[in-house]
């Protein structure tokens, strides 16, 4: 509405709304415009103590005081079967508080000061970051200090980290672009590389306390801190109030940042990852990248600006624009301090696009080898580096975060300035020289990530390819060895087969009808539901709720969901559940008893417990009176709690129609709580 206002008012003031307006001659005569604010560069102040580096610079703008801190150690440290220590650790940290100061009092000590405290660790740095009013800077600077020198971590703390954390794994495979790039990081660095981990289900459950702990203290020694402050505060009691406050860590054994090397060989691949609910294409193309202390860092940052510096960049204009190739297009030739960075270009097209966009990219790289770029392109690319670069420095807090960063870094105090005039060299020369040295289009990695059935012809023009596994991996649960008649496992089979399936019945979809209640926070929600089940994997759910209907469709190891002329693919995950359930349906166990591994374990008068192995592994029991299931258990993995629930299926009121008996009432209990009762009203065979 803002914007709107200012439109309008300036077509008055321009005499764009009507002849009654007179038209200004000349609008700016007369008027009298203040001098640019100028910015200029302050000092900042540097001291050591306690093998720890302060950085103060005095900002009284505002009445607030800011310490940040760079803590020297991160992920690539943990132990590959510990992925996710670094994360727990500087998410617990925070969260758990301190001996002093417990979570919940240290929650309500910074919401009374409107204050603020954060903790985390990256791959090669933690940090820790307190922003407090000025009045309240000399009360909880030591609150600050005694976080991070004395924290709690609490196991509750811990274990809801870890579920947080097993949300995020469950879900990961959801966004088809956060699968490209972690797929092709892994292609790059290798799989097991400190620098393409995944945090995994295992790896978390292999997190103690004890690990965390011992994290802590190897990375917050004094020597491995560098401390930050600006704000409005005090400079003659800054320094005494820091030594005193951080003089509660040992000096210690500073962390060993040289990092581990890269393994990387030059050669061609096509990889492939297999969506099924997408039908656009992810492509990731490219390999290693360089060093931040190469000569040439500032022509490869101006060669890529080039190719991809956005809407002005060749791949947004020639690949997006011009040929109409690409809903996004990106890319970046990165060069690290500490590791080899990567070069890559990327973008997402339509599937029946994918083998020409792929062409298109790639011959945008090779064309920087081909074509000296012009040079009114080079001097173009480097207005726009320089119309961004203009606000590299704009604040006080881009200066210390940068100071902090290029000491902590090894590089010069005057690391961004000599790289502004490297810049303002480069030639075209030189453009054409790095392409050609670092690039190397006919020894690059390539990656789609898409819907099999929509490329797979494409694919097969595009060459020889290799298909990448991206399903999440599930915790392997020890299951103890069964023992029992194998011989009498099978007898009780085929009388449940026969007591569920009239003999030259052919079961093709089976159609249920019914009412569903399910537990939810809120209470009990009844659904209405008319189930199509195709066995042993397809199947098709019609729900109406009081929100309103829905439909569930699952085939070819894939699902929707459609609602309101709305379709939502559904996780892979849920997908895989559902086909689980499906195949352990009572009347497909039934359908299938001849080929199933069953042993009869315990036997009394009154129920027989079968075991039926293999992918089922599942336990039921059967009434001796009729023959029929009383009750199903299994373990079923949970992916958001990151673990197997037990679930029990009480199954009654079976009823005969159609050649089949199908139990009419059943209730689900996952770890002993009811979760779930399905109430059908009737039943056929299509």
């Amino acid at each position: 509405m803002r914007q709107l206002s200012v439109f309008l008012l300036l077509l008055v003031l321009l005499g764009g709304c009507g002849s009654s307006i007179p038209a200004l001659q000349n609008p700016v005569e007369g008027l009298e415009f203040p001098e640019p604010r100028t910015f200029t560069s302050p000092e900042v102040e540097r001291f050591s103590y306690n093998g720890i580096e302060f950085f103060l610079l005095q900002d009284q703008e505002l009445p607030l005081v800011t310490v940040n801190v760079i803590v020297n150690g991160g992920s690539w440290m943990e132990p590959g079967d510990k992925t996710g220590l670094a994360w727990i650790t500087g998410n617990v940290l925070r969260s758990g508080g301190s001996e002093q100061y417990p979570d919940e009092d240290l929650n309500e000590l910074l919401e009374a000061r409107a204050a603020s405290m954060e903790t985390s660790f990256g791959l090669s740095n933690g940090s820790a970051r307190m922003n407090v009013l000025k009045e309240d800077f000399d009360d909880l600077l030591p609150v600050f200090t005694d976080l991070l020198k004395n924290p709690l971590f609490p196991q509750e703390r811990i274990d809801l980290a870890k579920t947080q954390q097993r949300t995020a794994i469950s879900r990961r495979n959801e966004e088809a672009a956060s699968v490209a790039a972690r797929a092709f990081r892994k292609l790059i660095y290798g799989p097991e590389s400190e620098y393409a981990r995944s945090i995994e289900y295992a790896t978390l459950d292999n997190i103690t306390r004890e690990d965390i702990v011992d994290f802590h203290e190897k990375t917050y020694q004094a020597s491995n801190l560098l401390v930050g402050v600006i704000g409005d505060f005090d400079p003659a009691a800054l320094r005494t109030q820091l030594e005193e406050a951080f003089g509660i860590f040992e000096v210690g054994e500073p962390v060993d940042m040289d990092l581990p090397e890269v393994d990387y060989e030059f050669e061609s691949g096509l990889y492939f990852a297999h969506k099924g609910d997408m039908n656009q294409s992810q492509i990731r193309m490219g390999h290693i990248g360089g060093y931040r202390d190469n000569p040439d860092y500032a022509a490869l940052q101006v060669m890529n600006q080039i190719l991809s510096g956005g809407f002005s960049g060749r791949l947004f204009r020639e690949v997006r624009t011009d040929q109409g190739l690409a809903y996004g297009v990106f890319g970046t030739y990165s060069s690290n301090v500490r590791y080899p960075g990567m070069f890559f270009a990327g973008l997402s097209t339509a599937a029946e696009n994918t083998q020409e966009a792929y062409e298109a990219t790639l011959a945008q790289i090779r064309r920087l080898q081909d074509e000296r770029v012009s040079r009114q392109e080079l001097n173009e690319t480097r207005e726009r580096m320089f119309n961004r670069i203009i606000f590299r420095y704009d604040s006080y807090a881009r200066i210390l975060s940068e100071q902090m960063s290029n000491y902590n870094l090894g590089l010069p105090e005057d690391a961004f300035e000599q790289y502004v005039e490297q810049v303002r060299q480069v030639t075209v020369d030189d453009i054409h020289r790095v392409a050609n040295e670092y690039l190397q289009p006919d020894k690059m990695k390539v990656l789609i990530v898409g819907n099999r059935d929509l490329i797979e012809d494409q694919l097969a023009e595009m060459g020889p390819y290799e298909e990448l596994d991206i399903s999440i991996p599930r915790p392997v649960a020890e299951r103890a060895a069964v023992e029992g008649d194998a011989q009498a496992g099978r007898e009780w089979m085929q009388k449940v087969a026969e007591a569920m399936i009239e003999d030259g019945t052919e079961v093709g979809t089976l159609v249920t009808k019914g009412t569903q209640s399910v537990q939810t926070p809120q209470g009990e929600m009844s659904l209405q539901t008319i189930t199509r089940t195709r066995f042993p994997d397809a199947m098709t759910m019609e729900i109406t709720t009081p929100m309103g209907s829905q439909v569930i469709e699952l085939s070819d190891g894939s699902g929707v969901v459609r609602m309101g002329g709305q379709e939502q693919p559904l996780p892979p995950d849920f997908v895989a559940s559902m086909v689980d359930e499906i195949k352990r349906n009572p009347l497909y166990l039934a359908m299938t008893a001849d080929a199933l591994e069953a042993t009869l374990i315990e036997s009394s008068d009154d129920i027989k417990t079968i075991h039926i192995g293999g992918e089922y592994d599942l336990t039921m029991d059967v009434s001796t009176r009729n023959q029929l299931p009383v009750e199903i258990s299994y373990s079923q993995f949970e992916p958001q709690q990151g673990r197997d629930v037990e679930v029990t299926i009480v199954l009654d009121d079976w009823t005969w129609s159609d050649g089949v008996r199908i139990a009419y009432d059943q209730k689900r209990y996952s770890d002993g709580e009811l979760d779930s009762r399905s109430q059908i009203r009737e039943h056929t065979i299509d």
